[in-house]
């Protein structure tokens, strides 16, 4: 049996980047041509087959679009989505879940990382575990960041960098 390369992505909520939701913005489309570039470039270079992303809004599902767009051109490659709990999206605005659901319907692996089985119960320490799994299960990150940032997404890149994983920062400025 091979060893399957794998991918995770981590990147901030749609607040904290430079176009917030207006994804028809100039950033927006360079950092999706970017994001696009690195992946294609470690499915060709190195041989990645697996990407897994988190699932959040903003940079999480920019980034498993990304994937499914060249699942189109390289159909060997598979994208796991990572989901913190049955409750992500309790909160969300019917759009997003739409587009979420979407993802979620081309994905190859849902994976629930919180053995939680209600819908209504939301736990932040669920995301972290999500993030540590991803992690734990990819040997690269790629990491939508802004420098001088705290929260989530650095969190899961001191990890990543803790467990001396190469680490791939993209900035979205």
């Amino acid at each position: 049996m091979t060893n399957i390369r794998s991918c995770c992505f981590t990147g901030h909520r749609p607040k904290a980047l430079p176009w917030k939701r207006d994804e028809s913005d100039v950033r927006c489309a360079a950092l999706k041509s970017e994001l696009r570039y690195t992946v294609e470039d470690l499915i060709v270079t190195q041989g990645y087959e697996k990407f897994i992303s988190g699932m959040a809004q903003g940079a999480d599902m920019i980034c498993a679009e990304v994937v499914l767009a060249l699942k189109n051109v390289y159909p060997h490659i598979k994208l796991e989505c990572a989901i913190p709990n049955r409750a992500f999206t309790v909160k969300w605005a019917l759009e997003d879940v739409r587009r979420y659901s979407s993802i979620l319907t081309r994905a190859d692996y849902i994976n629930f990382i919180s053995e939680e089985k209600s819908y209504d119960k939301y736990s932040k320490q669920d995301l972290m575990l999500r993030n540590i799994y991803m992690v734990d299960n990819s040997d690269v990150i790629i990491a939508v960041y802004k420098e001088g940032e705290s929260g989530g997404t650095k969190n899961t890149i001191d990890y990543a960098i803790s467990k001396n994983k190469d680490v791939i920062i993209i900035s979205p400025e």
